[in-house]
């Protein structure tokens, strides 16, 4: 599953258009690497999404075939690391 659908699937971003332009503007890496949109994702792989006001680092444990619920987020990735940034100390990029 691409990387850019994958984010919407597991509702990390609204639509997949936000996963894409994320990607393009390097907020979005996985496994420590600036990744591309279009990148085959596996279980294990670690995402790190940068956010404004907050960095998440999740873990893929399972691809799903669609979108998942808010209930079944558990099953398919878990959060690793979560780091809230104060206001006013972020960067527009």
């Amino acid at each position: 599953m691409r990387l850019d659908l994958l984010l919407k699937s597991f509702c990390l971003v609204k639509t997949r258009s936000q996963g894409k332009k994320g990607c393009e503007a390097g907020r979005v890496r996985v496994n420590g690497l600036a990744a591309k949109p279009s990148r085959e994702m596996a279980p294990g792989d670690r995402i790190e999404i940068t956010y404004p006001g907050r960095e998440l680092l999740v873990e893929v444990i399972e691809l799903p075939h669609g979108q998942v619920s808010r209930k079944e987020r558990e099953r398919y990735y878990r959060v690793v690391r979560e780091t809230r940034r104060r206001r006013g100390t972020d960067i527009d990029l």
